[in-house]
């Protein structure tokens, strides 16, 4: 009916409420205001009984307007409702304390509609306040909580959204990959058919490893390098002492968690644009290192230089970067220019992944 934390809230305040109304009697019997007719426990009594018998009456209201007033009925048909059953309130609690002090403080008052009504309209503002607050903080909670549970509900589904697209560009960049690697292949089959066999050898390794990330979004950077490794060692057999690279990274940094084959698409276009008729021995450099709370990328070539300002990126790295803004909702660098002796870098800046979930 209700949540534990909520009742025990309205628990809480019901209690303080009840203590005010006591210290205030017992303040007004001290200073010979009123209640002079009581005893000591008499007043305490007589005061634990009128706010208990009204408190199983406000919880059985709260319950009520839980399980049927909130769901059948708009705001202001509500107010008009609860009003009269704070009147309700007040006449249920008269007409118990008019009863308990006959019958068994032995009070010799008759008890009739006049005294009823007096009793009423001395009680009604208390307890109009102490009623109206409580349904208040009743709807107070469970609209705050509604609100959270949507918030909770669109954030889950925003997340499955994204593990969708992230999958979805995964699958697409694996089949992009295979074709590249498998013309290379081919290209080398013409040369030395050796080679061609250990270039098999290594895309079967780095396809089973590819595979066996394919529903994950991030992956250590290990994994990564390994992976890359794979790939470099297919392009050294078909390119021979044309092709070198340089690989500079921190051993601490091998754990750090990265997007699946995100350096594999970059480092194909930096050797496939790398190479021309004056290029035809070129350099790759890849080095990663921390940048305060960001992981960042440098892959250089030696080579042939951009000869365009708009650049137009192909399925590789236009997959890379659409992965990397979908996961990083936008919160990343990247960027490809002319270096300034020569060749091409290209540069990106994404957010590390921290324990305790800072970025996920």
């Amino acid at each position: 009916m209700l949540d534990k934390k909520l009742f025990r809230f309205i628990v809480l305040f019901y209690i303080l409420a009840c203590l005010f109304g006591l210290v205030n009697a017992l303040f007004q019997k001290i200073s010979g205001v009123s209640f002079k007719s009581f005893t000591w426990i008499g007043l305490i009594m007589n005061y634990l009984f009128n706010y208990g018998t009204k408190f199983i009456f406000i919880i059985l209201s709260i319950i009520f307007t839980r399980v049927y007033i909130m769901r059948k009925f708009s705001l202001p048909i509500s107010i008009i409702i609860h009003t009269l059953i704070s009147v309700l309130l007040s006449l249920y609690s008269s007409v118990l304390l008019l009863g308990y002090e006959k019958y068994v403080l032995g009070y010799t008052d008759v008890i009739d509609i006049k005294l009823i009504l007096l009793r009423l309209a001395y009680s009604s503002n208390f307890n109009f306040f102490v009623y109206f607050t409580l349904i208040t903080i009743l709807y107070a909670y469970y609209y705050f909580k509604k609100q959270k549970d949507q918030e909770i509900r669109e954030s889950n589904l925003k997340t499955q959204l994204l593990d969708s697209k992230i999958k979805v560009l995964q699958s697409q960049l694996q089949p992009h990959f295979l074709f590249n690697a498998l013309n290379d292949i081919s290209s080398l089959m013409d040369i030395d058919i050796e080679k061609s066999q250990d270039a098999l050898a290594d895309l079967s390794e780095m396809l089973r490893k590819t595979l066996s990330i394919k529903d994950v979004k991030h992956i250590t950077l290990e994994e990564e390098l390994s992976i890359l490794n794979k790939y470099l060692g297919i392009e050294k057999l078909r390119f021979g002492e044309k092709l070198n690279f340089k690989i500079d990274i921190a051993d601490f940094m091998l754990f750090e968690k990265v997007p699946p084959l995100i350096l594999q698409p970059i480092v194909e276009n930096s050797i496939k644009h790398g190479f021309s008729y004056t290029h035809d021995t070129i350099t790759i450099g890849i080095k990663i290192f921390m940048l305060y709370d960001d992981i960042v990328f440098e892959i250089t070539n030696n080579g042939v230089q951009l000869q365009q300002e708009k650049i137009v990126f192909g399925n590789g790295i236009s997959n890379v970067l659409e992965r990397i803004d979908t996961l990083y909702q936008g919160n990343y660098s990247f960027d490809i220019r002319n270096n300034e002796n020569s060749g091409v870098i290209n540069y990106i800046k994404i957010p590390r992944i921290f324990e305790q979930g800072k970025h996920s």
